[in-house]
């Protein structure tokens, strides 16, 4: 079974900041893609918003204009903790941006401290495999070392996946090639 966190759609708990430090919990679940709409947010749980300025949504039960994501889910570790609005709207948009065969990948390979950057990502990803030993395997047969087919029998694989994990980095089964 993998570590890496299951994605589903991105949503998250959008509330007001001002409610919240006075003891009350206002707010509603929102689609990740449109989390930065602070409007959509307010108009779904605390109602409708009073409007100042350059439509900047104001809390009618408290009057604060400071909205906060305080959970969120399907963000396939994006996020840790609370965060902005706008923030989880990004990082929604930056799953959506990553192909539904990729999403796994993508987030074992930020797990493993990689950028954000999908061609960096994907310049790195070597593949699933089960062990370095499998990946050391995967290389000799793809040429990586010119072998002979009768020395190949005596050939240790163990140790060049183990020379391999200098260079490489796993997480959860997939491997990329280290920074």
């Amino acid at each position: 079974m993998s570590d890496i966190l299951e994605i589903t759609k991105p949503s998250a708990w959008v509330g007001c900041l001002g409610c919240y430090n006075s003891g009350s919990l206002n707010g509603a679940w929102v689609d990740g893609l449109e989390a930065g709409d602070i409007s959509k947010a307010v108009k779904l749980r605390i109602g409708e918003p009073a409007i100042y300025g350059d439509n900047c949504p104001v809390c009618i039960k408290c009057g604060s204009d400071e909205f906060w994501v305080f959970d969120h889910e399907g963000f396939g570790g994006l996020i840790s903790g609370e965060c902005s609005p706008s923030e989880a709207q990004e990082r929604a948009e930056l799953l959506a941006s990553v192909e539904e065969g990729e999403r796994e990948a993508f987030t074992a390979w930020l797990a493993t401290g990689g950028s954000q950057d999908l061609e960096e990502f994907r310049d790195s990803y070597l593949g699933e495999f089960d062990t370095y030993t499998a990946l050391a395997e995967y290389f000799i047969e793809a040429g990586a070392l010119d072998i002979p087919d009768y020395i190949r029998p005596y050939f240790d694989y163990e140790a060049y996946g183990r020379d391999l994990s200098y260079d490489f980095t796993e997480h959860g089964s997939h491997y990329f090639r280290s920074n």
